[in-house]
This record gives C-alpha cells, sequence and structure tokens, in this order.
C-alpha cells in the first residue's frame, strides 16, 4: 500500500471522503500535494533524499513513490492537509491543521 502515485491519490481520497465521482478533488490537485510534500519532507528529513540531487516530483502514474515506507502515512496526511486547504468552510481548516500536524509528526520520528 502507498507505492505509487496512483495508490496516494486513491488513499487520498478515502480519508476526504472523495470517492464518487465526479471527484471533488481534481488528481493533478492530489498530486500536486504529494510533490509538495516530498518538498516539505526533504526540508525537515534530509537524509531521507540523500540519495537524489533535488526532490523527486511526480505525475500522476503508476510509478512507484521513492520514500521509507515508515514515512508513506506522513506523505499522505500532507497531501489530505493541503486539498483540505482549499475548501472554504471552517470546519476544514481545522482537519488540515490535524493532518499537517500529523504529517509532521510522524515525520519527525526516527525509525528503530
Amino acid at each position: 500500500m502507498l507505492d505509487t502515485v496512483e495508490d496516494y491519490v486513491k488513499e487520498a481520497r478515502v480519508l476526504l471522503q472523495d470517492t464518487l465521482v465526479p471527484y471533488r478533488y481534481a488528481d493533478d490537485e492530489l498530486v500536486s500535494g504529494l510533490n509538495l510534500a516530498l518538498q516539505q519532507a526533504h526540508k525537515l528529513r534530509r537524509d531521507l533524499f540523500l540519495r537524489y540531487e533535488t526532490t523527486p516530483q511526480y505525475v500522476l502514474s503508476a510509478t512507484p513513490v521513492d520514500i521509507d515506507e515508515f514515512y508513506r502515512r506522513a506523505i499522505l496526511f500532507f497531501v489530505c492537509g493541503h486539498a483540505q486547504l482549499r475548501d472554504e468552510e471552517e470546519t476544514t481548516d481545522a482537519r488540515s491543521a490535524a493532518f499537517f500536524n500529523a504529517f509532521t509528526i510522524q515525520l519527525s520520528l526516527r525509525q528503530q
């Protein structure tokens, strides 16, 4: 699970309760959130990206997302938080903040 770009989009839709067509969040918006999550993760945890000269960027595909499986859920939480930011409802602000906080906390945990 959470091996490919498509996996992140699919799982984000579940957490965002966006599983019925027409989707509320476009695929490219969710992929953009994934790319932003990786940039933020690179900023916070450079050690996870030592094999790269630049932060990997993706498009919607079955391309594998090369991130340690221990941190994949954190990346997913950022994708969801980013999607929720575009909503104008007051309740989504708190939900977005919760997703971003989960991203930061889980990314800061070191694998034992």
